[in-house]
């Protein structure tokens, strides 16, 4: 039971069109700026003088304080686990008319671009979602074959 109140108190930021929790991202940032540093002065101070001409040694050590900013986003995968679940479930015509709706886009408009171009219409039986889009019984001809 605390493991689930401690669970609904925590915080939540938006980042970039996702939702994460705020402790994580902080952690996140610490482990890949202090693994870029590492890289970046191991290069500079320890490696990179031994082995590379002096006017290189900058330039290499950029190079290791990358493959550090690597190892950080490693490190941050394993550590933290995606935390949602995604579930997929068809939608229907209906579902999908709600949907544009709320959205103030014109379904008819749709279906009028779907029915005029072919090669996107066999692209969505392809993938499987064009009766979402074209109800049974609601096909109209291609202006081409009315001819």
């Amino acid at each position: 039971m605390a493991e689930q109140e401690q669970k609904s108190s925590r915080t939540y930021v938006e980042i970039i069109g996702d939702t994460v929790y705020g402790k994580h991202l902080i952690f996140t940032i610490i482990i890949s700026v202090v693994c870029s540093f590492i890289g970046f002065f191991i290069g500079r101070e320890l490696i990179f003088p031994r082995i590379a001409p002096e006017e290189m040694i900058q330039s290499y050590s950029l190079l290791l304080g990358i493959a550090g900013s690597v190892t950080g986003l490693l490190i941050n995968t394993f550590l933290f686990k995606p935390k949602r679940t995604l579930n997929e479930t068809a939608s229907t015509n209906n579902e999908l008319s709600e949907i544009y709706e709320k959205l103030q886009l014109d379904m008819e408009e749709e279906r009028e671009s779907i029915l005029n171009d072919p090669v996107t219409a066999q692209e969505m039986k392809e993938q499987g979602f064009y009766d979402m889009f074209i109800p049974d019984g609601n096909e109209q001809h291609h202006p081409e074959e009315k001819k």
